[in-house]
C-alpha cells in the first residue's frame, strides 16, 4: 500500500506537552486539565471558530477559577515543551505541518518552542473552524497539495483522531493521557512520536 506522502499533526498535544503548561497555570494538575477539557468542549460545541483566549477565560470562570488563571496561561505558553520524542519528526523524508485549535499568535508562539521547522502550521483562527469539524483537516490536506487519504494525521486526544479519520484522512492517536474509552480499529492507538511514524504503511 501507498505510503503517505505528508504527516499532519496535532500541536498542542501530539508534539507538545501542554498539559504541563496548563497545570502550572492552575496550579494543579486535575484542574489544568479539568481546564483544558472544558476548553475543548466548547470548541467542539461552538464549531466555527471564535477567539480562543474568550474561550479559555469563559472556561475558567465556570470552573471557578482565580480571576487571573488566563494571565497565569499567556504567561507560562512561551515554557511550553515539546515532548521528548517530537525529535522523531526530524527524519521524516515527507512534508509536515502542524494543525491547531489555538489562535494564530499562541499558535506561533507554541512552533518557535517545538524547535521543529514544518511546511506550515494552520490555526483554526487561520482556518475558520475548531477541530474535529472536517473543514479543518481537509484544508490543511489541500495546503499540502494532497488528498486527504494521501495524508496521515497524528492526533494527541482521541476527539481529534476521529475527527481526521471522518474527514477522510488515516489517523492515529498518540496517547497522551489514559484512553477513558477504546478507539476504533481503523484509529491505531500508540505511545509515541516514533510509534506512530514507524506504522507500516496504512495500518
Amino acid at each position: 500500500m501507498e505510503r503517505p506522502r505528508g504527516y499532519l499533526l496535532d500541536l498542542l498535544m501530539a508534539t507538545m506537552n501542554s498539559i504541563a503548561t496548563w497545570t502550572t497555570a492552575a496550579g494543579d494538575p486535575r484542574i489544568g486539565l479539568q481546564w483544558r477539557d472544558r476548553v475543548t468542549e466548547i470548541m467542539i460545541a461552538a464549531g466555527r471558530y471564535r477567539p480562543y483566549e474568550e474561550l479559555v477565560a469563559r472556561a475558567a470562570r465556570a470552573l471557578e477559577l482565580d480571576a487571573g488563571a488566563p494571565d497565569a496561561l499567556r504567561t507560562a505558553w512561551p515554557e511550553m515543551e515539546p515532548w521528548p520524542d517530537a525529535d522523531a519528526l526530524d527524519d521524516l523524508d515527507v512534508p509536515y505541518a502542524f494543525v491547531t485549535n489555538c489562535s494564530e499568535d499562541l499558535a506561533r508562539i507554541a512552533v518557535e518552542r517545538s524547535g521543529r521547522r514544518p511546511a506550515f502550521t494552520l490555526s483554526a483562527e487561520s482556518a475558520g473552524w475548531f477541530k474535529p469539524r472536517a473543514e479543518i483537516y481537509r484544508a490543511a490536506s489541500g495546503r499540502m497539495g494532497l488528498r486527504p487519504s494521501q495524508v496521515r494525521f497524528i492526533a494527541g486526544a482521541p476527539y481529534d483522531a476521529l475527527g481526521a479519520s471522518n474527514a477522510g484522512l488515516h489517523a492515529v492517536l498518540v496517547a497522551r493521557r489514559a484512553l477513558e474509552t477504546p478507539m476504533p480499529d481503523a484509529v491505531p492507538v500508540v505511545r509515541s512520536l516514533d510509534q506512530a511514524l514507524a506504522l507500516d504503511p496504512w495500518c
